[in-house]
């Protein structure tokens, strides 16, 4: 990739040589496969519908009649810590980028490496990704619309709903929020971060730190909105109850990566990486407390306050897994890694095409879902090295 590619791209990391760590590097691998992963299942999960009056409004873009059970688990667990993993990760170079490079060159570049992509996604990419939707609808429904139609119509509603390019548009806006934060701290620029942080170089603390600032801005938007109510603005989009906490897992990585990450807890050898173990069993405790309070409780605040704790156990609990194994770089891996941010930008609509594709074929649930991610990663990823090897596309993926 060209020196452009200096700036953390959307999807997590950098390219920047002297600020890569290879467990971040493969955890932001991991996180868009996990991506690809939790929209290929949604097509086979038990709870999938089908909205004839509002296409872009079902559950998933396609909806097969094989069905497993074991995918709601898998829905449910990404569900819950998946985005703020991706949040986390998006912040942790942010800062280190801006003490080289002057704010508004920053803000440029992420309008090019975000705003680009998340342009040519919701005018071209979501709209044929959708409209597999309206092809399976007339199958079942008997109801059709031409794709000139459809997008007439998905472009008056102004290119909503995004698909998961939410992500892109909400992390383009916190990183501006980011560069303002800079210039507006009159410190930001000369800091050093050479002394102790005991909050940001402690795991315990840190745990804490961040436990309770998702509690609390979790259950406070919770008691006013519906955990699953969203909010769009053509095609910027979010979960409303979860705006805030998306933020205060963005402001974490932010927060570390000022730090340093290797003078951080998450340093090869701080407490997450000594102690992975038991992080990850507190990351399994925390989503089984979830599980058990939303089947005796339903929706409630106990059931809010243990999603918001699941969250943050379970980011860490990941986290303290690649900081501990993922030490060194390994060329068959480094190619995931660089090319995440296109699989990222591609994969909806591929994954989606191909759920169309094996729709009518007579195959148990998991053996499509296994198809589909197959296909689906091989082809984003030969695509994303493809344009990235073209100097345009590579100064933006």
């Amino acid at each position: 990739m060209s020196s452009g590619g200096d700036a953390c791209d959307a999807t997590l990391a950098t390219n920047a040589p002297h600020l890569r760590i290879a467990s971040f590097d493969y955890l932001r691998g991991f996180t868009v496969l996990l991506v690809v992963l939790h929209h290929t299942v949604l097509a086979y999960a038990t709870f999938a519908f089908l909205n004839p009056y509002d296409p872009t409004s079902t559950f998933s873009p396609i909806v097969d009649g094989a069905r497993w059970v074991g995918f709601d688990h898998a829905v449910k667990i990404n569900d819950t810590f998946l985005m703020p993993l991706l949040f986390f990760i998006s912040g942790l170079f942010v800062w280190p980028i801006l003490q080289t490079k002057a704010a508004g060159s920053f803000v440029r570049r992420r309008l090019v490496r975000l705003g680009i992509p998340l342009l040519v996604g919701v005018t071209m990419l979501i709209p044929v990704a959708y409209y597999p939707t309206i092809l399976e609808i007339e199958l079942v429904f008997g109801k059709g619309q031409s794709f000139r139609e459809f997008y007439i119509d998905f472009a008056a509603r102004g290119f909503g709903p995004p698909g998961p390019l939410w992500f892109v548009g909400l992390l383009l806006i916190f990183d501006c929020l980011a560069a303002l934060l800079y210039i507006v701290l009159p410190k930001a620029k000369g800091a050093s971060y050479e002394r102790k942080v005991a909050v940001l170089d402690n795991s315990a603390l840190f745990a804490l730190m961040l436990l309770g600032l998702t509690l609390v801005t979790y259950l406070v938007m919770t008691a006013f909105i519906d955990p699953g109510q969203w909010i769009a603005i053509g095609p910027f989009s979010v979960q409303i109850a979860r705006l805030f906490l998306y933020l205060v897992f963005f402001a974490s990585g932010v927060a570390i990566g000022a730090r340093g990450v290797e003078r951080s807890a998450f340093r090869g050898n701080g407490g997450f990486a000594k102690r992975w173990w038991a992080w990850v069993l507190a990351g399994v405790l925390a989503y089984a407390g979830l599980v058990a309070s939303s089947a005796l409780f339903g929706k409630s605040m106990l059931t809010n306050a243990a999603f918001a704790a699941a969250a943050a156990f379970m980011v860490l609990g990941v986290i303290s897994l690649f900081v501990r194994f993922a030490r060194r770089h390994v060329l068959a891996l480094d190619g995931l890694s660089a090319n995440s941010y296109g699989i990222y930008i591609l994969h909806y609509t591929v994954v989606i095409w191909i759920q169309y594709a094996v729709l009518r074929v007579h195959l148990p649930a998991v053996v499509k879902a296994t198809v589909v991610f197959l296909f689906s990663v091989s082809i984003c990823w030969g695509l994303a090295g493809a344009l990235r090897r073209i100097k345009v596309f590579g100064n933006i993926i």
